[in-house]
């Protein structure tokens, strides 16, 4: 298949008219496939956790564990362990409050469900340096979760920029039939402005005579049929 555009400039209008349609829907495809993007979960490489009530210090390097509620649990608070992590960072806040970056995680569920977990404490488990109550819990995605919405919505544009230059530029059949349906719609009598202004006057005017003759009979049964008694006044 050669490049170029079969028989340039013949069913111009049709081509061109075709082209920016399919254009609409490719950029509302993109948009879709945008906003689909955004509520794709990525994993995270580290999470910042923010505690109160903290008891206790930990230090960068130590392990930490990660409890969360579940109603299973044969713990007496109802806690279960999602995972343990390695902290990256740890900033003392005002009073009982701070900051953790974790990353390593041990498992899988620590590394998605970081954001489920109540209760944070180091190890060893027995005599832990550090316990905390978990107050919220942001990932730091593998990548921004904009460069893959953008993958999707540019990887969604380019195809239908490709398949709109193969079907209206390059492929013969499609572009024979958008040429014969440029010159059919040649021969189209196309009605002019004088004929359509007159039509457009005779169907309002018509249109008011057949309410008010509607309007003259449903007073005159109306009248009628108070004066008989079957309707009151």
């Amino acid at each position: 298949m050669s490049f170029g555009i079969y028989k340039q400039g013949q069913g111009y209008w049709i081509r061109v008219m075709t082209a920016a349609f399919v254009g609409v829907l490719i950029i509302s495809a993109a948009a879709w496939g945008w906003g689909q993007a955004g509520t794709v979960r990525l994993p995270a490489r580290a999470w910042t956790i923010t505690i109160n009530n903290v008891q206790g210090n930990v230090n960068v390097g130590d392990t930490v564990e990660l409890l969360g509620f579940d109603e299973e649990s044969t713990d007496p608070e109802g806690l279960v362990v999602i995972g343990a992590a390695t902290v990256d960072e740890y900033s003392p806040g005002r009073g009982s409050t701070g900051t953790l970056v974790i990353s390593n995680f041990s498992n899988d569920d620590i590394r998605d469900r970081a954001n489920d977990s109540t209760t944070v404490r180091s190890e060893p488990i027995d005599n832990p340096t550090l316990t905390a109550t978990v107050r919220g819990s942001t990932p730091t995605t593998v990548f921004p979760i904009q460069y893959l919405q953008s993958g999707v919505a540019g990887g969604v544009m380019l195809l239908g920029a490709l398949l709109l230059y193969l079907f209206i530029g390059s492929k013969k059949s499609t572009v024979e039939f958008l040429i014969a349906t440029d010159g059919e719609m040649k021969k189209v009598n196309w009605t002019t402005y004088r004929e359509v202004k007159g039509s457009t006057i005779v169907v309002i005017v018509a249109t008011f005579l057949i309410a008010g003759f509607l309007f003259v009979i449903d007073l005159g049964f109306s009248n009628f049929f108070r004066m008989i008694g079957v309707l009151e006044s």
